[in-house]
């Protein structure tokens, strides 16, 4: 004997129900530095308003984070009011850089980094502010660098931001090799690259520190040839290149 079965499936749906609550005034507390009228500016606050829902609460708790002034916000209504409690991130007094006498590679890094005087300080922005100082020192040679940052606080809410910089030594360009089905001969192509082999005679171009600058610029150089005298499909790559610290700070 068969037995047929069935199986019962049931569907389980909620409806959302949106409740509003209404309001007879703003309260803004922890701001010290950022006015009140600023902070309602910046939430979007319709001091007008008197009716408000879960939705409209969380919107104004991300425009208030979204300013980089407070490290914390907390947006609730208590006892029919709108409150506001906040705690400002401490200020950057100074901006130090150590080790690095140079005023124009100085002011180059105040200008492409994150953190910056008179700001907040974010301590999520230090790691990207660190990789960013690496990065400028490549592109000059300097693919060693090594950068750390100290905090000296002033009071609860000013501090003085240091970066230690030590640059290492630069790197120099110890061989150029070119792979692959090349169609021109190699010394051809070493007059076409801006990129030089580091030889004792050459102390006065820049042209042979290793950098990724001047190996993208050599990658197009190489293309734009290539392309001129009809290899349209040509492709060019750099992989690794054996280099050699050869320049002392």
């Amino acid at each position: 004997m068969k037995f047929l079965t069935k199986i019962l499936i049931l569907f389980i749906t909620f409806t959302s129900i949106s409740y509003a609550e209404i309001i007879k005034g703003i309260k803004i507390t922890g701001n010290d530095r950022v006015s009140e009228e600023t902070i309602k500016v910046y939430g979007a606050i319709d001091e007008g308003k008197t009716d408000y829902s879960k939705q409209d609460l969380d919107k104004i708790l991300k425009n208030i984070y979204e300013t980089n002034f407070f490290k914390n916000v907390s947006v609730e209504i208590k006892n029919q009011f709108l409150i506001i409690d906040l705690e400002e991130y401490p200020v950057i007094n100074q901006l130090v850089l150590l080790g690095e006498k140079a005023n124009r590679i100085k002011e180059q890094i105040k200008k492409i980094i994150k953190s910056k005087e008179k700001n907040s300080f974010i301590q999520n922005n230090l790691i990207n502010d660190i990789n960013t100082i690496k990065s400028l020192y490549s592109t000059i040679g300097y693919n060693f660098a090594e950068v750390t940052t100290k905090v000296k606080e002033i009071d609860s809410k000013n501090l003085d931001l240091i970066f230690e910089i030590n640059r290492g030594e630069i790197t120099r360009i110890s061989k150029i090799s070119f792979l692959g089905d090349k169609k021109i001969k190699e010394k051809r192509l070493r007059d076409i690259i801006a990129s030089e082999e580091n030889k004792f005679w050459k102390f006065i171009t820049r042209n042979t520190r290793f950098n990724e600058n001047l190996i993208n610029l050599d990658k197009r150089l190489l293309v734009n040839y290539y392309k001129s005298i009809g290899y349209y499909d040509v492709k060019v790559t750099s992989s690794s290149v054996q280099v050699q610290d050869t320049e002392k700070r």
